[in-house]
């Protein structure tokens, strides 16, 4: 337990280095969702992101969720290539089925690379967001993964 905590305060201090060079973008992500992503650097290796989708897992539990999350972008050395590791927090509804018209909350992590292409205002990243939902069919959620294309506005 001691290496684990060890090995994640050294890459949070030792990671200073960052290869994506933008600061807002806006796209759509598919996967076990479908919606949409907004993504803001707030300086070079951390970034705030806001995603609003439905989920489609399961089509007879059809949920709308908007979540959001903190997130901190490692370099690997090459150019244009970024791991990310958060936290955050999503709500929404259930729209259909046995939970339908009732409330949801849940805590939510988040893990994924991106990549930035050189002269091309893109970005593509897969990621997965596990939850624990806290409120309305509580527990642990892992099947999320999803990739997401952004276009960077600035």
């Amino acid at each position: 337990m001691k290496k684990i905590v060890l090995i994640a305060v050294a890459l949070f201090v030792v990671t200073t280095a960052f290869s994506q060079n933008y600061k807002t973008s806006i796209g759509l992500r598919t996967g076990s969702s479908v919606g949409a992503s907004l993504k803001h650097f707030i300086n070079q290796q951390d970034a705030l992101e806001a995603i609003a989708d439905v989920d489609l897992i399961r089509h007879d539990e059809l949920k709308i969720r908007v979540g959001g999350f903190y997130e901190r972008h490692f370099d690997v050395n090459v150019d244009g290539f970024a791991l990310y590791a958060g936290a955050g927090a999503s709500a929404g509804v259930h729209v259909a089925g046995l939970y339908s018209k009732q409330f949801m909350m849940s805590l939510d992590l988040i893990g994924g690379a991106e990549y930035k292409f050189n002269n091309v205002p893109i970005a593509i990243s897969a990621d997965w967001t596990p939850r624990i939902q806290i409120i309305s069919n509580s527990g642990l959620k892992v099947p999320n993964f999803a990739i997401t294309i952004r276009y960077i506005i600035k």
